[in-house]
């Protein structure tokens, strides 16, 4: 059960008069959202907290009903906001993914770290694969269930997604710029990724390293869709601003 299902079926359980109902729906619902929060544990326990409904035995049932009630609207409110922070903070590490690596790897260590800089300026990524692995070890320290390589059959041939984050409905694609590549050929890869993927939210990366886009705002803005439009939301990021390794 994906989150907006959650949110509709705790939306319906505000509604029910029956206590008998109630109860016996709040715990099969209860459980779908711990299923649900399970691959992030600070999720889970908080979860847990908002549905944790105290039945003392000899309460009248409309005060029973009531903290159910109270249970459920906390929950449902708690996901309705929590997907919105984790997109956004989803797009944080992509918007700024060119700083992590500016940082990571052109910059020196302090004088006592038993690292060194010539440990990090020997790694150059050089193709979408180099580009993956870096950017997915980063995702997954916030998204334990993040996968990459998922396919997904679109009804005429199977789209594989470089990095998946199911729990929000967000698809990460990434693509690196190689020397000779035309612009337009790599709008169209991108056109065709945002009509064809099925997810909530699509995201796309494009390491330019060889700068073949020449005018990044209208790129952009040409790619970009609202969730009405496309029946997903399209957001892009370009790199080229950095000394790209």
């Amino acid at each position: 059960m994906n989150r907006e299902e959650l949110i509709e079926e705790g939306l319906e359980l505000e509604g029910i008069s029956d206590f008998s109902e109630l109860s016996g729906r709040f715990e099969e619902w209860k459980a779908r959202v711990l299923q649900y929060s399970a691959n992030d544990k600070a999720l889970l326990e908080h979860c847990r907290m908002l549905l944790h409904a105290v039945d003392t035995p000899f309460e009248p049932k409309e005060v029973k009903m009531q903290g159910y009630r109270r249970c459920i609207e906390r929950a449902v409110c708690f996901l309705q906001g929590s997907v919105g922070v984790k997109l956004d903070a989803l797009e944080t590490i992509i918007r700024n993914f060119g700083l992590y690596l500016q940082n990571m790897f052109s910059g020196t260590p302090e004088q006592k770290a038993t690292l060194r800089k010539e440990n990090f300026t020997s790694i150059k990524i050089n193709n979408e694969y180099d580009l993956q692995y870096i950017m997915y070890a980063v995702i997954k320290a916030l998204y334990p269930s993040a996968r990459k390589e998922v396919y997904q059959d679109n009804g005429y041939k199977a789209n594989r997604f470089d990095i998946m984050v199911e729990e929000i409905g967000a698809v990460v694609e990434l693509k690196y710029t190689h020397t000779g590549e035309k612009e337009g050929r790599l709008f169209r890869e991108l056109g065709e990724d945002a009509f064809f993927y099925q997810c909530q939210r699509l995201i796309i990366y494009v390491y330019d390293k060889q700068h073949i886009i020449h005018d990044v705002d209208n790129f952009v803005k040409a790619l970009e869709r609202e969730e009405g439009e496309a029946g997903k939301k399209v957001r892009v990021y370009v790199e080229q601003g950095i000394e790209l390794i």
